[in-house]
């Protein structure tokens, strides 16, 4: 059975909010287009919803993100080019992740059996499913598989995200198979699900058809996210199974694999990689390099940064917190994200600390 696009222009007023991380812009897209389908909020934000099948308790994860890396919080105008390709006159586009929360849904609506989260801060590190894992993982006790929608392209089923692998080869053929696509570039960089790796078997991350996220030129396909959306809600989920494997680790690749593509040579130090691949905002910065080296370029250049300082500077070794000496001081930098004003907290904990 075919599916067109069901609900076209909701996803386009989902599309219509530029919405970072906890802005007003935010908090509103969220009452309007995700509460009204949810079942509870948690105490970090999240929210939840559970699709019973019958009497049985739901086993599959479906996960999204509210937030998106617009620099501020509003409306944008969208530009529909040939009736299926959508852009905006933004920063970005936000396709990532509205394309998912949209087809979650779309899920929901039509009673497909599941766990449901929209999480919050995905776009900062994963805070929210960060809180989750360590906080409250007793929700996802029952939960053999964790499955994002929030994926570049029409065909990737991912199987490594934060450097090591997080599903087995045999659960991404299967549901590759399942959702009619070839499972294309098994490496990503970092949804949610990653943060599950110790909790749920299995966890991936699958494509929804935007392309170039985090730039200007990021764009959503309505026709592909129609055919993702028929796949999605014509799968017999219930065929899915684990399988053990064994952790495998990709840190000397370079592309710990960016969103943009496998740029297919080794990291000059696999330390670098180790020392920061939970770094979201690093990863982000290697994407922009990809998809904006000129801007980039010219932006080290104004800031008289030279090739020879990008390539031989020496970067301190990392424990739980670096130590550096600045203007004279010893300051400490949180290991996750590198900043220097939570020193001795965690990034979750420093958030939660302001009262997020």
């Amino acid at each position: 059975m075919a599916y067109a696009l069901k609900m076209q222009q909701e996803l386009l007023d989902m599309l219509s909010v530029t919405r970072p991380h906890q802005s007003k812009a935010e908090e509103g897209y969220i009452r309007e287009f995700i509460e009204p389908w949810t079942d509870y909020t948690d105490s970090f934000g999240n929210l939840h919803k559970t699709v019973m099948d019958g009497d049985k308790k739901p086993i599959i994860l479906f996960s999204s993100h509210t937030d998106t890396v617009h620099r501020a919080g509003g409306s944008q105008t969208l530009n529909i080019h040939k009736h299926k390709v959508v852009t905006s006159d933004s920063t970005c586009l936000g396709a990532d992740d509205a394309v998912g929360n949209y087809l979650m849904i779309s899920m929901i609506e039509k009673g497909i059996p599941g766990k449901y989260i929209f999480h919050r801060g995905e776009e900062h590190g994963g805070l929210g499913s960060s809180h989750i894992a360590t906080q409250t993982p007793e929700v996802l006790d029952d939960i053999d598989f964790a499955i994002a929608l929030d994926r570049k392209g029409n065909n990737d089923v991912i199987q490594y995200q934060n450097g090591g692998r997080c599903c087995s080869k045999e659960f991404a053929s299967d549901l590759a198979t399942l959702l009619g696509m070839t499972g294309g570039d098994p490496h990503g960089t970092f949804t949610d699900t990653a943060n599950y790796v110790s909790v749920i078997p299995e966890c991936t991350n699958i494509s929804v058809a935007y392309w170039d996220q985090h730039s200007k030129q990021e764009r959503c396909d309505l026709i592909e996210i129609a055919n993702i959306e028929s796949s999605i809600l014509c799968a017999d989920w219930s065929t899915l199974k684990a399988y053990p494997f064994e952790p495998e680790f990709e840190y000397d690749y370079s592309a710990y694999y960016s969103r943009y593509g496998n740029i297919n040579v080794p990291l000059r130090s696999s330390t670098r990689v180790g020392t920061s691949r939970n770094d979201k905002t690093l990863w982000d910065l290697h994407d922009l390099c990809v998809s904006e080296p000129y801007e980039v370029a010219w932006f080290l250049k104004e800031c008289g940064v030279s090739k020879d300082d990008v390539l031989y500077t020496k970067r301190p070794s990392i424990d739980t917190y670096n130590t550096i000496t600045a203007n004279g001081y010893q300051t400490e930098l949180c290991l996750e994200c590198g900043y220097m004003d939570h020193p001795g907290l965690t990034c979750l904990e420093y958030y939660n600390e302001q009262g997020q």
